[in-house]
């Protein structure tokens, strides 16, 4: 065999055994195309900030994470390399992953939704991050919607959900933007 696709190879799994630990999965899922502080992660995670220091370094090493530093606060966000190519189920949970449109709600038109969050002139992850400030604006067991013109909103939304313990009860499409439905729960 060609010693130049060996070489590659070798590249190829060490930066894959990274993730031989669910701490460094479960941060690059939570990271997801956000930036995050040190200290989001480990309380998103619930570690210690010490490990989570530990985890993030390693990953900023092997390349697969950036950092920039802001005052005594560290940001970290997915450096853009190979990596969702060569590990792409390491990088982001798959959607077949995901807990589906919840099997109760089979009408979103005729849902009863206690706050509107009008994203759709925002590109990702604007939409997300405008879910994330409004979902505290409604009681548990109402429903926020939010309106997107990013189609990836609706990748991001599920995933978020799953994350932090919502709802996903999915999404339509209305005058060319998304539609997207998450009933708070906790």
């Amino acid at each position: 065999m060609d010693e130049v696709v060996r070489e590659l190879a070798r590249k190829r799994a060490s930066l894959c055994s990274i993730f031989g630990n669910t701490r460094r999965v479960l941060i690059a899922w939570t990271l997801g195309e956000d930036e995050m502080s040190v200290g989001e992660i480990a309380r998103e995670l619930d570690i210690s900030l010490q490990n989570t220091s530990q985890h993030l370094r390693l990953m900023k090493d092997k390349g697969i994470l950036n950092a920039r530093r802001d005052g005594k606060t560290i940001f970290y966000r997915k450096a853009g390399n190979e990596l969702a190519d060569i590990c792409p189920i390491m990088v982001q949970p798959q959607n077949s992953d995901l807990p589906k449109r919840s099997p109760e709600m089979t009408d979103l038109t005729t849902l009863e939704v206690a706050k509107v969050v009008d994203a759709r002139a925002m590109a990702c992850p604007g939409p997300l991050l405008e879910a994330k400030k409004s979902i505290g604006g409604v009681k548990v067991n109402e429903v926020l919607e939010i309106w997107a013109g990013d189609p990836n909103t609706k990748n991001d939304m599920p995933r978020w959900c799953q994350k932090v313990g919502h709802e996903y009860l999915g999404e339509m499409v209305a005058d060319g933007y998304e539609r997207l439905f998450v009933r708070r729960k906790k």
